[in-house]
């Protein structure tokens, strides 16, 4: 509601004009799923048949403007990518919403699909994934200068190596030659660059996400989204590809790209695990160019606030004119082995050296989709209802430094998950720890401060299960998540 009389005042620009419509054409089968297939067993997978779903993979072709990461649309230019679509099997089950994604570039990873599947098949909202990348240059900007092709130190190995075959069409076309030979957008290392360096991002991809939420909520007949109405379109990424966000509201295209009627195109924004300014380019928390007829939210793992605290990013305010929110999530890693994409992987501390590293040996494997869930649940409801958003308090700074409470060392203040709440861990950061590793890692409570704390491991269970009814009523956990959130110790750990 609060959208609808936003938009219904003076919010639309008088020089507001409507992206180029691009074509979708149904991929023809191959011999296995497409790339990053939720009917593909790994950590994308989800019944979809179970929940009434369908997916379907078409080519999205049309003609874009390359700009640059400062904004300059210099010319357009033609692409052809590739929308991976999830969407009940039964119309009337479809709640209007539809939830896009650029895929990772590291295995073609749906980040966001990832967190928040299970919330999205139980409540009939649609998915639409889809992929931002180019063929395999010489030197690959995702790469820091005079990596590329290396040779791994045999004390310090570079993680780079791991990526090399993963990533840009190549990776793609070796996966399933038949279905990705045809992908092709522009790229120019030298008219293109970003913070001194090539451009690590796809010039064409504001262009890409504009035109792929106006063909959405355009609902043609032979669309791909059947026949089901789209009503909603939300951006959810997470990673790195949520700079492409940032950028596409930084610079205002949200104003100046609408719907034909005016509408947006975009009716939600929610962004996550991403320093923005990181790779390149501008430290912005907030978009200079913020829009006032959608909520704008970041949501950040203990990794990326770090950085910004190691920094001394200042901080944005939660504001409901316009709608932000800035989540800091204590507990939270940046990546688990449960959020890697198709043949991606990680170091482990004893491939780095750090095999004997007490703080380096275990990672977070908390069911952190259920925060992700529980936002992302929040956020529909204040743009279908007006309904703001909780707030939540910053992480405790002193200077460059997160301050961490007595209990169980871990950081003060922000959003504050059960297994935050209830310690059984101390909850770490690569900045702190000096693993060399891309996850985090957490070191576990010794079993006497465990009975200093609770007495019991019953005493700890029932701590525990009072921090889940907090978590839900502070908004942070759904009712229908709380039984994945179990306690993290075990009884032996007494």
């Amino acid at each position: 509601m609060v959208a609808a009389a936003l938009l219904a005042g003076h919010i639309v620009p008088a020089a507001a004009q409507f992206p180029s419509l691009p074509v979708a054409l149904p991929v023809p089968a191959t011999s296995q799923p497409p790339l990053s297939s939720a009917n593909r067993s790994g950590t994308e997978y989800s019944d979809l048949a179970e929940a009434g779903y369908v997916e379907e993979e078409f080519y999205l072709s049309g003609i874009g403007p390359a700009i640059t990461a400062k904004g300059d649309v210099l010319f357009d230019a033609p692409y052809i990518t590739r929308i991976l679509v999830r969407r009940p099997a039964d119309p009337s089950k479809f709640n209007g919403t539809v939830l896009i994604e650029p895929f990772s570039w590291f295995g073609e990873r749906g980040a966001g699909w990832i967190l928040t599947r299970d919330y999205l098949l139980r409540n009939g909202y649609a998915y639409v994934g889809y992929t931002l990348n180019v063929n395999k240059p010489a030197a690959d900007p995702k790469f820091p200068p005079g990596d590329n092709g290396a040779e791994p130190d045999a004390d310090a190995p570079d993680p780079n190596q791991l990526y090399t075959g993963i990533v840009n069409f190549d990776f793609m076309r070796e996966f399933d030659y038949a279905r990705y030979a045809p992908l092709g957008s522009y790229y120019d290392p030298e008219r293109f660059r970003r913070g001194g360096a090539p451009d690590p991002f796809v010039p064409q991809s504001q262009a890409i996400g504009a035109q792929l939420a106006l063909l959405l909520k355009s609902n043609l007949p032979d669309g791909p989204m059947g026949r089901v109405q789209v009503e909603r379109v939300y951006v959810n990424s997470w990673a790195v590809t949520a700079q492409v966000w940032m950028d596409y509201l930084d610079q205002g295209r949200h104003q100046s790209w609408r719907m034909p009627d005016g509408r947006p195109l975009i009716d939600a924004y929610m962004t996550g695990k991403m320093a923005f300014g990181e790779v390149g380019g501008d430290v912005v928390r907030v978009p200079r160019k913020m829009p006032v007829d959608v909520p704008f939210v970041t949501i950040y793992s203990q990794s990326e606030l770090m950085h910004d605290v190691l920094e001394e990013v200042e901080l944005p305010s939660d504001t409901d004119y316009p709608m932000l929110r800035y989540y800091e999530v204590t507990g939270m890693p940046h990546i688990r082995m449960a959020d890697l994409g198709t043949r991606h992987r990680e170091f482990l501390a004893d491939e780095v050296g750090k095999g004997d590293d007490p703080l380096c040996q275990t990672l977070y494997d908390e069911p952190v989709e259920v925060v992700a869930a529980a936002l992302l649940d929040a956020m529909d409801k204040w743009v279908r209802t007006g309904e703001p958003m909780p707030k939540a308090l910053r992480v405790v700074r002193d200077g460059d430094a997160v301050v961490r409470d007595a209990a169980g060392r871990n950081m003060v203040g922000g959003v504050r998950p059960p297994w935050i709440m209830v310690p059984s861990a101390t909850y770490l950061t690569e900045q702190e720890t000096n693993c060399g590793l891309v996850y985090d890692t957490k070191l576990a409570l010794p079993a006497d401060q465990l009975r200093k704390l609770y007495g019991s491991y019953r005493g700890y269970v029932k701590k525990f299960e009072a921090a889940k009814r907090t978590a839900i009523k502070q908004g942070y956990l759904l009712e229908a998540d709380a039984d994945k959130v179990q306690p993290i110790a075990k009884q032996s750990d007494f």
